[in-house]
């Protein structure tokens, strides 16, 4: 699914995502990533949400975002444990679909949120 032309070329707004991957600055990722307005990190993560762990968020935790998406692939998955460690070390976490992920993150980046996104394959 396109869904904008991308005009603030200093940001990093997500131009599709679907089954080839998630579109950002004219490049495909096929791989999880992360992605914050100014950053990206790919690839990252693990194939499926039940095999994340704690030690993949240590950049996110890091950089103290005001909230964070975490998107699981093609259906949203609930990892208990990751999410209240998540909590514990001070990030606010949403959990939806890769999909849902991927237009939460265009809107709060769009209303100037400190956001980051972790987004697995939209396949997985």
């Amino acid at each position: 699914m396109k869904l904008h032309l991308q005009r603030d070329t200093h940001r990093n707004v997500i131009h599709a995502y679907g089954p080839q991957g998630i579109v950002i600055r004219g490049e495909n990722y096929g791989q999880g990533l992360l992605v914050g307005a100014e950053w990206l990190h790919s690839p990252w993560g693990p194939e499926h949400a039940d095999a994340l762990e704690f030690s993949h968020f240590g950049e996110v935790v890091t950089r103290r975002p005001d909230i964070m998406l975490l998107g699981t692939g093609k259906h949203q998955h609930f990892p208990l444990e990751l999410l209240r460690a998540l909590r514990a070390a001070g990030l606010a976490v949403e959990v939806m679909d890769t999909s849902a992920a991927c237009r939460t993150y265009n809107i709060l980046l769009a209303e100037d949120r400190l956001v980051i996104a972790a987004l697995l394959p939209p396949l997985a």
